[in-house]
């Protein structure tokens, strides 16, 4: 059973009076609003700006090396036995003359006697000769006996003092072999593990490898410079190596791989006296101290070597960006627009104000078609921005090239002089492309 309900008719005359009031209160609303007075443009975005600091500042070449001990000895075994005793734990710290190994020493105590009892016997053969001799000189001089008996003498002698010094030669070589049997550390430094064990057969075919002893108190890197870099150091230079020929030795900074910055000072130590044909680089080594024992022998490192002084303007490192064509800055002009500026940029250099460190980025001078640094008619070199340049430090993300903004001026840096090289947060290379 379904039920149904009357419908009833909705009346329209009946909503005139709402449509009435409702009209009327939008045409109050459109008459309340100002006419002719169109919307304000938005205001044009702010930005910091700075200028660059012209600053002498060092000249670094950085370089990737590998670290090796200051010395270095492969222990081997210097005769034919069994390891009877270790006397030292894998890779512990050794003092020179230290026991490490030893050798059963017994057959070469007994060779030892054997050529101690050779040596006696050879001597009373002397003894002999000479007293024979002595008596048969007598003999001659009575005319007892022939010329011929006292040339017999003397070459008897003579061979018994030969046969001696045969034998002592025998029991020194015997005696350094016994002493060999205990193996002794060299030098001073800190032992490998070690590849032997106790009853193994050494120096059976050759000298076996026992152990080997870096001497890590200092180290040494080593790195390799590009021919063409060495040839524009040595004439730069009147071909003079540092510390040679007047010429101030070269300071050589490193870092580890989890190391910021350049924590490391060290020298220039020697380079080698010819190129890699293969390479084309020369070989350079530099001295570290690491008496903590932080510098680990075989690490790679970062080094950078500091070979002198260039003219150089730096800006904040936040200001200078990079994408796919090189690194590049955002400028404002007279107008007040943002431009884009390629530039040549060097690594980072930390300048102190008001006790507040700031990363400062390099830039450098425009290069020529000779790879050389560009320069004008008084030898200034030419760079990619100027000194009245106003370089955006801080709200980059509003400026875009051809937009408007609007300048805060602020102090870039200090004008001190610049400290040691330091990495930057974010480690760049340099480039060589002109901007």
């Amino acid at each position: 059973m379904s039920i149904s309900f009357p419908s009833r008719p909705i009346h329209s005359a009946r909503l005139l009076p709402y449509f009435a009031i409702l009209a009327f209160t939008l045409a109050a609303l459109a008459a309340c609003k100002p006419k002719g007075q169109p919307p304000a443009p938005p205001s044009p975005p702010e930005v910091t700006v700075a200028s660059p600091i012209a600053q002498t500042v060092p000249l670094t070449l950085d370089f990737t090396g590998t670290i090796r001990g200051i010395e270095a000895v492969e222990v081997r075994a210097r005769v034919r036995g069994f390891i009877e005793k270790k006397h030292v734990v894998d890779g512990a710290p050794v003092k020179v003359g230290d026991l490490l190994f030893s050798i059963d020493p017994r057959p070469f105590q007994a060779t030892v006697k054997q050529a101690e009892a050779e040596v006696a016997v050879r001597k009373a053969s002397q003894q002999l000769a000479e007293t024979t001799l002595e008596r048969t000189r007598e003999a001659v001089n009575r005319n007892a006996a022939a010329k011929l008996e006292l040339d017999r003498a003397v070459a008897e002698r003579d061979s018994s003092a030969a046969q001696v010094t045969l034998a002592e030669a025998v029991l020194t070589q015997a005696s350094l072999d016994l002493e060999f049997t205990q193996v002794k550390a060299p030098i001073a430094g800190r032992l490998s593990i070690q590849t032997v064990e106790l009853g193994q057969l050494v120096g059976a075919n050759d000298a076996t490898l026992l152990a080997t002893i870096i001497n890590d108190r200092q180290v040494l890197a080593t790195y390799f410079i590009p021919e063409r870099q060495v040839l524009e150091l040595r004439r730069a230079n009147q071909n003079r190596r540092p510390g040679e020929d007047g010429r101030a030795n070269v300071p050589v900074a490193l870092a580890l791989a989890n190391e910021q910055g350049y924590p490391h000072e060290g020298w220039y130590k020697w380079g080698d006296n010819t190129v890699d044909t293969a390479t084309g680089t020369l070989k350079i080594e530099a001295v570290f101290d690491n008496q903590a024992g932080t510098i680990l022998p075989g690490s790679f490192v970062r080094i950078r070597s500091i070979v002198g002084e260039q003219q150089a303007l730096l800006v904040p490192d936040i200001a200078v960006l990079r994408d796919s064509t090189g690194s590049y800055v955002m400028l404002v002009d007279s107008s007040n627009k943002v431009q884009r500026r390629d530039v040549r940029t060097g690594d980072t250099l930390r300048v102190t104000e008001n006790n507040i460190t700031t990363p400062m980025r390099k830039i450098l001078p425009q290069l020529g078609d000779d790879e050389q640094p560009r320069t004008n008619d008084k030898g200034e070199p030419l760079f990619n921005v100027s000194l009245d340049d106003r370089i955006v430090v801080n709200g980059l993300q509003r400026a875009r090239p051809g937009a408007e903004v609007k300048p805060v001026t602020q102090s870039a840096a200090t004008t001190k002089p610049a400290e040691k090289p330091a990495a930057p947060a974010t480690p760049q290379p340099a480039e060589k492309k002109p901007g």
